[in-house]
């Protein structure tokens, strides 16, 4: 079983880096806090130091692979005590030992090392880890680790855009093609790892088959190419790696080009070089950091309608705002919406995001959203770790209410620096019962002679709607406990109002209630069991009397519910700083 770091990080910190080919080459900032010269020659302010420093490890790609993985890494080592290392040979322990000696001198006693690897069977990783064994190598720095880049979902997403950028996928072979084994041991590990993440890449994607070669010389490389595609209906090569790259001429790309049997089509791509790797280093650095509660965010995600529900939704954690950084994101887990939401929260300084999902269910949309957010990717990246068969990626649950997904499978997940993590589905949660049971009492005159009505969305399924009837019941237990025993009755149904064929029965059974309800001078008062407003409880009862109440928000449980989520979100995201007592924005 392979063994993977996933250690609980600390801290932020300053400095920045000049990194030079197989060495550790660093600017004058390392050597004295006074002002140095930037890359430019231009005069930089002196940066003081602080306890968390940033060690980048990445294979030794050649000249132009590492300054152009330089050119990310310098975006993100602004500002930072970081440093960067290339694995070479033997000669890679020297380089390690007098980066960690120039951290620590920088103030550093804590080094966060982030390996740029897609697996960490790579030979260069393995070199890495055998390297900080010997505890003389860190200088005295405490050492915490960062996941192999390959976990991440970023390795995911980039290998999902280039995929999706290949014509007529349907009917298909992509060949996903990496490097960097030196031998049959670390080619099979490796190909292990490439294979998790190009599986999760394809997922909702129409190609016939996804294979992948992981090779460990040139020499093998057209006779691995040329059985991977054979009999294979229109073959592409898809380059994932990140293999030599000495200049635009002398590359693994070039191999591939000159390898590749005759007539298959063959996709350009970098990692190294993609924009969005300034972003993966900040995430990590951000894991490594004691979040403060003014750098964590707040998306409020609910279904949303017109102008007026969206705003009654928005308005009713209004009481929240003076204490959390809250942005609205109101649809069904829309991908457009949820990202803009995300932008917002960044621009306003959110290191890390809570993610509420104010649904009837706690599933609903749960899977579109973690994927969105790349939890599903990391969650199989630590299911293989562990020795785990991979997770299961299928079972969407839907909307509560409509049954439906907020996004297909294959849309683009979204890269961001800022932790992530999703929370939320009203079930049947105490305040909720507790809420509904207030909306009753404010409508009732004589209780003892009232029948009170749930009415919830339900959706097509069976079993899904099943889940609504058992959380209807449920409620209505608790609102009998709560004081609602006073209450002549407390029935609840789901509406399946979507759904003509459904639909009928649902409605012939509320109406039915609300005229056993009045019967003996009797009075019916209906319930929305719904997120916020009202359903189309007024058209299914036309013709019937009744006394129509509204959802669970605005109310004071309201937001004691949702506050509740937020700090089950933070709980999530790691450690924080609470010395200043509050989120004040």
């Amino acid at each position: 079983m392979k063994s993977k770091k996933f250690h609980q990080l600390l801290s932020a910190s300053t400095l920045s880096a000049v990194i030079g080919l197989g060495m550790v080459a660093m600017s004058p900032a390392f050597a004295a806090p006074a002002a140095h010269a930037g890359h430019h020659g231009h005069a930089a302010a002196p940066i003081a130091a602080t306890d968390t420093a940033y060690l980048l490890v990445a294979p030794d790609r050649g000249f132009l692979g590492n300054t152009e993985l330089q050119d990310s890494f310098d975006v993100f080592a602004k500002g930072r005590n970081a440093a960067m290392v290339y694995t070479t040979d033997d000669r890679t322990q020297t380089s390690v030992t007098e980066a960690f000696k120039s951290l620590v001198k920088a103030g550093a006693k804590r080094v966060v090392v982030l390996p740029f690897f897609l697996s960490d069977a790579d030979p260069g990783y393995q070199r890495l880890q055998a390297i900080l064994k010997d505890p003389q190598a860190s200088a005295g720095a405490a050492i915490a680790w960062s996941q192999p880049f390959g976990d991440s979902y970023f390795a995911v997403e980039m290998l999902t855009q280039r995929l999706k950028g290949i014509s007529q996928p349907k009917g298909r072979t992509a060949l996903i093609v990496s490097t960097g084994a030196v031998d049959t041991k670390s080619q099979k590990a490796m190909r292990d790892d490439v294979e998790r993440i190009a599986k999760l890449a394809a997922d909702g994607l129409d190609f016939k088959a996804v294979k992948v070669v992981v090779n460990a010389s040139n020499e093998a490389l057209k006779g691995e190419l040329e059985a991977a595609v054979k009999g294979a209906e229109r073959p592409v090569i898809v380059p994932f790696h990140l293999g030599k790259k000495l200049d635009g001429m002398m590359s693994f790309d070039a191999s591939l080009q000159a390898a590749a049997p005759k007539g298959v089509e063959l996709i350009e791509g970098e990692l190294a070089s993609h924009a969005a790797m300034p972003l993966w280093f900040g995430r990590e650095a951000n894991r490594a950091s004691t979040l403060r509660p003014e750098e964590i965010g707040v998306l409020l995600m609910a279904h949303g309608s017109d102008y007026h529900w969206n705003e009654t939704m928005i308005n009713a954690i209004k009481p929240l705002t003076s204490r959390y950084m809250i942005e609205p994101a109101l649809s069904m887990a829309d991908p457009i919406v949820t990202e803009r939401g995300i932008r917002r929260l960044e621009a306003r300084g959110a290191k890390a995001i809570v993610i509420v999902r104010v649904f009837g269910l706690s599933d609903s949309f749960k899977s579109d959203v973690e994927r969105m957010i790349g939890a599903d990717v990391e969650a199989a990246a630590h299911h293989a770790a562990m020795g785990h068969a991979m997770a299961n990626h299928g079972g969407h649950g839907g909307h509560g209410g409509h049954g439906g997904h907020g996004m297909m499978m294959g849309n683009q997940r979204i890269l961001s620096s800022a932790l992530m993590t999703s929370v939320g589905g009203l079930d049947a949660h105490p305040l909720f019962a507790e809420a509904l049971l207030d909306r009753a009492k404010a409508l009732s005159k004589d209780p003892k002679k009232e029948t009170v009505i749930l009415v919830a969305h339900g959706t097509s399924s069976n079993a899904r709607n099943a889940e609504w009837e058992e959380n209807l019941d449920s409620l209505t237990r608790t609102m009998r406990a709560k004081g609602g025993e006073s209450f002549r009755a407390i029935k609840s149904a789901t509406w399946r109002e979507d759904w003509p064929d459904l639909r009928e029965p649902s409605i012939a059974k509320v109406r039915k209630f609300v005229e056993e309800g009045q019967k003996d001078g009797g009075r019916v008062i209906v319930i929305p069991a719904r997120t916020t407003a009202q359903g189309p409880e007024k058209r299914l009862l036309e013709g019937l009397t009744f006394s129509h109440g509204s959802g669970f928000a605005p109310h004071d449980k309201f937001v004691l519910w949702f506050e509740e989520q937020i700090q089950t979100g933070i709980s999530a995201l790691g450690p924080q700083d609470r010395s200043n007592g509050h989120h004040g924005h």
